[in-house]
């Protein structure tokens, strides 16, 4: 009964840890975001820090020349963001179509 109780445990501490590895939305939006700023080569001095507050999630950093760097993921699903650079857009639309796009060879 007890190595049981030990292998449940252990199942069950296996299952927490990778729950932080997997992401979520915040996790999601985060790697699009930096995808978008590689397709567009902006060169990033700090990358995007995300926070989430419910299913909002939002992102700043700076680039090189010490432009704002801003990502928005407002709530809603399908899951949409902009990226903007200073005063310029550089995406706005589905989180999903960055991911899947720099997923291909």
């Amino acid at each position: 009964m007890l190595v049981a109780g030990l292998m449940l445990l252990a199942g069950c501490s296996q299952a927490a840890a990778i729950a932080p590895v997997s992401g979520g939305r915040e996790a999601l939006v985060r790697f699009a975001g930096n995808d978008v700023l590689v397709a567009q080569q902006v060169a990033v001095l700090e990358a995007p820090v995300c926070a989430q507050a419910g299913e909002v999630v939002t992102c700043s950093g700076s680039t090189v020349d010490g432009q704002e760097i801003k990502v928005a993921a407002p709530a809603g699903d399908p899951a949409t963001m902009t990226v903007t650079v200073g005063s310029r857009t550089l995406y706005d639309g589905p989180v999903q179509a960055v991911v899947d796009k720099a997923g291909r060879p």
